[in-house]
């Protein structure tokens, strides 16, 4: 059996550089692989944040989706007992957080455990925003019981593991679990999605202005499920945002049919919508969004 290596802020260059034992399936012909767990995130869209740090105590994976079930046998998959600036993970950087060898099946449910006394906000100027337990107080209210409060990502399709073991990705979506008060103060509503990275897809695309051709920095882009008709933007799946060139990436998308559209976080105004298709391994590129 394989040891698990942590590595941290390595991104995909990195570990596509390291060994298949580090990372990745056994090697063809042997019976036990390795499970490797990644944590990545869409970025968090306040010009006004330097750092999210999570301090992540473990990862686990379940066969039964129903997380209510207090007999629900878990199987441990990382315990790097570590934190993890979130906003480090953009545009598909990934930090290993660890891995085992699991037994095969098809996995329903993915459970991080956190520890909400040692994750924290800084701020721009460097000041650091801890745990309130008084609601409408500046700190962030992480609305958990207990020292160290479960976490739960969404599962979209099972997740397929054999004997060779796999590569999960698990997105967290920082602009979406953080909601700002406006005077200082965040309320902790957790968004996360489980996927392997085999079957995943990204979209990139550039954002700019109609009257200008300026690159608009910033803007908040939503991934949104694709309904067959034009007239309805589908359910929010993920979200990034633009970078100084305008440009974005999102990441760690299965394969289908996408709306895709961007927004300045100025609330100057939404772009037009345009409806790509991801497939597993590729990127799409979605072209110029304006306004």
């Amino acid at each position: 059996m394989r040891i698990a290596r942590l590595a941290l802020g390595a991104g995909l260059a990195g570990l596509l550089a390291c060994s298949a034992a580090e990372t990745g399936p056994a090697a063809p012909g042997t019976t036990d692989g390795r499970t490797s767990v990644f944590l990545t995130d869409a970025p968090f869209p306040f010009e006004g944040v330097s750092r999210v740090d999570i301090h992540v105590v473990s990862i686990a994976l379940a066969l039964h989706a129903d997380t209510s079930d207090a007999g629900l046998p878990w199987v441990a998959v990382a315990t790097p007992d570590r934190t993890f600036n979130l906003l480090e993970l953009q545009n598909g950087t990934t930090s290993l957080l660890g891995g085992a060898v699991i037994p095969p099946g098809d996995y329903r449910a993915v459970r991080l455990i956190f520890d909400p006394e040692r994750s924290s906000i800084t701020d721009a100027a460097g000041h650091q925003i801890v745990s309130t337990t008084t609601p409408g107080t500046p700190g962030i209210d992480w609305q958990a019981k207990g020292g160290n409060p479960s976490l739960f990502a969404q599962v979209e399709e099972p997740v397929a593991i054999d004997e060779n073991g796999e590569e999960i990705l698990i997105d967290f979506d920082v602009g979406r679990s953080f909601l700002y008060d406006g005077h200082g103060g965040f309320t902790f509503m957790p968004a996360l999605r489980a996927i392997v990275r085999s079957q995943s897809g990204a979209v990139t695309g550039q954002v700019r202005r109609a009257d200008t051709g300026d690159p608009i920095v910033n803007a908040g882009i939503g991934v949104h499920l694709a309904f067959d008709t034009s007239a309805v933007i589908g359910p929010l799946l993920a979200s990034a945002h633009s970078d100084a060139g305008g440009r974005f990436t999102a990441s760690f998308l299965r394969p289908g049919f996408y709306d895709v559209v961007a927004e300045d976080l100025a609330r100057q105004g939404p772009t037009t919508v345009i409806k790509i298709q991801v497939q597993a391994g590729k990127t799409t590129d979605a072209g110029v969004l304006s306004y």
